[in-house]
């Protein structure tokens, strides 16, 4: 007799999700985990109205010094790619937590500055994120953190993600898909 596998049911430890390679295996593992330790850490910083994107702007902006960086250099800093960075700067502007300025140069150039006030946020949440961190990897000893490190940096260098085909008007064009 075969037996049904109801979706729905939240308490059943079988994993649906099955991969047909190694390599498929090891990217679910590593998406569930990022996933997992994103929520993680969006639940510390929501009491401050952030999350991990508009948090990782603060830092850059703080580490970018008192003149500001422009909207491209922010976005090229940041750890993955953001849809819309002019939405996440609306919304740190708003907070008061950055402001922004046309260069007198070039008034198609807008510079992001942190604000007194996100200077001060970000300040009061490195503690919460580094502890954040610290629990999260607890379960691994420096040596196997760091060889975690190296091996996703080794990941990270290695050739660009898959290839997606799109079709414009008849012409079939690929571009290269950073998944992230």
């Amino acid at each position: 007799m075969q037996s049904s596998v109801d979706p729905t049911d939240q308490s059943s430890n079988r994993d649906l999700l099955i991969a047909e390679t190694l390599e498929q295996s090891v990217f679910f593992e590593l998406v569930r985990a990022a996933s997992r330790l994103e929520g993680e850490l969006n639940r510390a910083l929501r009491s401050y109205d952030l999350t991990t994107a508009t948090y990782a702007i603060l830092s850059i902006l703080e580490r970018g010094g008192a003149e500001g960086l422009s909207c491209g250099d922010v976005a090229g800093q940041l750890i993955a790619e953001v849809p819309d960075m002019t939405r996440l700067l609306d919304r740190l502007e708003r907070l008061e937590y950055v402001s922004r300025e046309r260069s007198a140069h070039d008034r198609r150039m807008v510079r992001v500055k942190l604000t007194e006030r996100g200077r001060e946020v970000v300040q009061n949440l490195k503690g919460v994120v580094s502890e954040c961190h610290r629990t999260q990897f607890k379960v691994l000893p420096a040596e196997r953190l760091e060889n975690l490190r190296q091996l996703l940096k080794e990941v990270v260098k290695g050739p660009a993600g898959g290839v997606v085909r799109e079709g414009s008007g008849g012409r079939d064009s690929s571009r290269q898909v950073a998944m992230g």
